[in-house]
Order: C-alpha cells, then sequence, then structure tokens
C-alpha cells in the first residue's frame, strides 16, 4: 500500500487491547500511521487471559484454535504450539443420579447423538427449520427416537438426562443457552476445517506475546476507560473516565458485544443508528466459565477424558441451581493435578455470586455425593477461576445467533459491522469477533477484523 502525505497525518483510536485492537495496531505500525490503544483495564489481551500454573499456563479465557489458514494458526506452528498428546475421546465417564451408564445404554444412546450431530448440521441450512432453537430441534429428535426404542422406566430415566448433557455440550461449545441457540449458526460459523487445534502447555500466552511484541507499551494506555465517543465534530472526541480527552481523526471499537450492550447508549454521541442498536440488542451473547479444580493428586483414572454428572442425587428441588449446571469435568492433558469443571447455562452467574471458599464446598460436595459409588473422590485445595460475566469489560464469553437475530432476517453481524460515516470517511469502526461473518466467536475471528478495520481506514485515507 503507497502511503500519501494525509494517511501519515492522520490519528486513529483504537479501542481496547484484546486481539482486534492489538492486531490493528500491528498494521498501523506496518503502515506507519499515528494511532493510540485505551484499554480499559490492567492488562492486554482481552478474553485471552493466559495465567501461570507450574511449567506453563492455563487459560481463563480462549483454550483452543479454530481453523488452519488463517495467521493466528501460523503463528501455533510457528511457535510449536501444537500440544503433543490428543484428548481420548473414547475415555468418559457418564453418571446420572449417582449410578454409571451402562454399556447398554451407552450403545443406544451413541446411535442417536451421532445421528442427530449430523441432522442437526443439515438442519441449520434448510429453510423450513433453520430459524428453530437446537433445544427444539433435539427434542424433536429426542421424542421421535424415544418412541421407537423398547427401554423400562429407569433406562428412560438415564435417556432423558444423556440428552440434558447433549443438550449442554452445546451450550458449552457455543457459549449459549441452548433454548437460545439457532440452528442458523450451523450454516453460518466456518473455520474451513471440521477440528480445532489443542495447544500445549505455553499456548496462547506465546500467541498474545507475539501479536503484543510488535506494539510499542509507550502506545497503550493502561487503564483507560473511555466513557463516550464524540463524533460530532470534524475530529472525534475520545472522553476518558478520569475527565481527560483526546481528537482523533478515526476510531476503532473493539469492544465485546457484551460491553456494547450495556453502554452502547452513553458511549456514543451522538447515538448510534436504529438499525445497528437493534443489532446489538439481537445478537447473542453467551457466557461460560472455567473452574480449575486442583489436589494434591488425581483421583480420577489416567486415560479419564471427560466426567459427565447429570440427575444429582438427594436433589428434591424443583428449581435449578448451581449443582444443575455442574456437568462436565475435563482432567487437564498437561497439569495432572487440575480438573477443570466446564460451566454453561445459568451456573457462571450463580458461581459469580460465591467465595471462592463456598465454591469450593459446592463443588467438594457435588463430586463426593454424586460420584462416590464411582470413585473416591479427594477434597479440592484451591481453585482458579475467572469469572466473565462480571468481568465489567467482557461481561460475557463470546457471540452466537440467537433466536431473536435469526427471525428478524436481517445480517446483524453485518449491521454491528458497518462503519459510521461522515462525507464516506469511515469515522467510527467496529471490530471484535462478534463482527467477523464467519469465524465470530473466535480470537481467529476478533484479529482478522481488526485488521480489516485498520486496512479500512488505512485505505480510505490513502486515496485522498
Amino acid at each position: 500500500m503507497n502511503l500519501n502525505d494525509s494517511i501519515q497525518n492522520i490519528t486513529v483510536a483504537i479501542i481496547g487491547a484484546g486481539f482486534a485492537g492489538l492486531r490493528a495496531a500491528q498494521r498501523f505500525e506496518q503502515l506507519g500511521i499515528n494511532y493510540m490503544i485505551f484499554e480499559g483495564s490492567d492488562r492486554v489481551g482481552g478474553r485471552v487471559f493466559p495465567f501461570s500454573y507450574q511449567s506453563g499456563y492455563l487459560q481463563y479465557g480462549a483454550e483452543y484454535v479454530n481453523g488452519e489458514d488463517n495467521e493466528i494458526y501460523e503463528i501455533v506452528k510457528k511457535n510449536n504450539l501444537l500440544s503433543a498428546t490428543e484428548i481420548d475421546e473414547e475415555g468418559y465417564e457418564t453418571v446420572v443420579y449417582g449410578q454409571e451408564v451402562n454399556n447398554k445404554m451407552y450403545k443406544i444412546w451413541d446411535k442417536f447423538e451421532s445421528s442427530t450431530n449430523e441432522k442437526l448440521e443439515r438442519d441449520g441450512a434448510r429453510k423450513e427449520v433453520k430459524n428453530q432453537s437446537v433445544s427444539e430441534r433435539i427434542d424433536f429428535y429426542f421424542s421421535d427416537f424415544m418412541k421407537a426404542q423398547k427401554l423400562s422406566q429407569s433406562e428412560q430415566t438415564v435417556m432423558q438426562n444423556m440428552n440434558k448433557l447433549f443438550k449442554n455440550q452445546y451450550q458449552l461449545e457455543w457459549s449459549a443457552p441452548s433454548t437460545d441457540l439457532c440452528l442458523r449458526n450451523f450454516d453460518t460459523w466456518d473455520s474451513g476445517v471440521d477440528s480445532e487445534a489443542t495447544l500445549n502447555e505455553i499456548g496462547f500466552k506465546s500467541i498474545l506475546d507475539e501479536l503484543a511484541s510488535k506494539v510499542p507499551k509507550t502506545k497503550i494506555g493502561m487503564s483507560s476507560k473511555v466513557v463516550n465517543v464524540d463524533y460530532t465534530g470534524t475530529k472525534v472526541k475520545i472522553m476518558l473516565s478520569n475527565g481527560q480527552y483526546f481528537l482523533f481523526d478515526s476510531v476503532i471499537i473493539t469492544a465485546s458485544l457484551g460491553y456494547l450492550k450495556k453502554h452502547k447508549t452513553t458511549l456514543f454521541t451522538p447515538a448510534l443508528s436504529v438499525s445497528k442498536s437493534a443489532a446489538i440488542d439481537r445478537f447473542g451473547f453467551g457466557n461460560n466459565m472455567k473452574i480449575f479444580l486442583e489436589y494434591n493428586d488425581p483421583w480420577w483414572p489416567n486415560g479419564m477424558s471427560t466426567i459427565q454428572i447429570s440427575g444429582r442425587v438427594g436433589n428434591t428441588e424443583t428449581s435449578n441451581s448451581l449443582e444443575d449446571d455442574l456437568m462436565v469435568f475435563q482432567p487437564f492433558l498437561w497439569a495432572r493435578k487440575i480438573l477443570v469443571a466446564w460451566v454453561a447455562g445459568n451456573g457462571p452467574l450463580e458461581a459469580s455470586k460465591l467465595t471462592d471458599s463456598q465454591l469450593m464446598t459446592v463443588l467438594d460436595n457435588h463430586l463426593d455425593t454424586n460420584l462416590k459409588n464411582v470413585y473416591i473422590v479427594s477434597k479440592i485445595q484451591r481453585i482458579h477461576r475467572h469469572s466473565w460475566i462480571s468481568d465489567e469489560f467482557a461481561l460475557g464469553s463470546y457471540s452466537y445467533i440467537s433466536n431473536k437475530s435469526c427471525q428478524s432476517n436481517t445480517d446483524d453481524i453485518k449491521l454491528m459491522r458497518d462503519p459510521i460515516l461522515t462525507n464516506r470517511r469511515p469515522v467510527i469502526c467496529f471490530a471484535g469477533e462478534h463482527t467477523d461473518s464467519e469465524m465470530f466467536q473466535t480470537v481467529v475471528g476478533a484479529a482478522r477484523s481488526g485488521l480489516r478495520e485498520a486496512d479500512r481506514i488505512a485505505n480510505y485515507y490513502s486515496l485522498l
């Protein structure tokens, strides 16, 4: 790209130092465009949040890399970040009301699950059903399936709980309630491959360090919370929470969709268009939580990949509680004393209300009560967690196409992505994982969106 005097004299503000913001900044570094990043928190990375543990890093946020034809995967290959050990998909233990699910039930269930996964993928492109929710469609197939089975009452109960676990898998994978996860997600989202890359003990720490290394620290304002973006004048005025303000030619907003949902009415002057605001409201933004349970020694057997629990022992409550969402536990590939609780549904919100001590008690009791007929469960020594739902700059995990978005018959991703123009000048640009048409939800989508908007600005000014 040939730069003229106009492009070298402009200034751009980037709001947010997650992967979208860092990738935009890296592009501006290459082009010699003046910019400044405003990051509200005290760290870079956004929803990529590695923390040191033993000889490596555990991940509060992003865990896997999707796709292979992208810059993030190129860093994975260059830095040898792929895990040498793969998860044993056969190493499952499923417990329903305190009892192991036997091989007979597994065989019946596997037949249903494999065929239903394929049907759901196809349904995402079927005009007559693609606006239905995953939960609704699973229940449709499950009802037909059960009618064809000759099962005792206790066996039917097992199957019903397996169905709950099945829906929860989608909740965890998509960070979305299965009742609000529109089938259209399966037809829209596309990484180009059928699998995702599992990383080694360094993983996203190395990826984040590489992106951050391309951006001078002097160009990142940490703990700089932007409270208003005023684009009424010839320059865009960025107002910080401490009262400081700065003027720029263009701005790239990389705030999470959760943050935009909460703050869009006060963040922009003048207000966003009705269509963009409505798209932000409609589009889904879910919430997951990983709780790392640390033990003195592992109590689960070698080769175990996943423990699933449904149908709590001794539960007489009719309403849901935190324990109902404590369904999936996975031993960690390289940290042998760590068991990860993957929590979806209402669980992250309920867990965020508890202290670590209180949460450890709930988890200890839950595991011991439901697994005592299968394992001798030891006590948790400590837990590690980050609550994305209460993180003021995230307010959730990542985006998905909701029922409302499906029913609106609008391209909400495009509406959220479209810039605010003044005489064709891109004054306010929007990046972030929720603005990538094919790989929303992902770090790859976030990075691509930052590059996209940096190039949008550069292309405009280079033609002046």
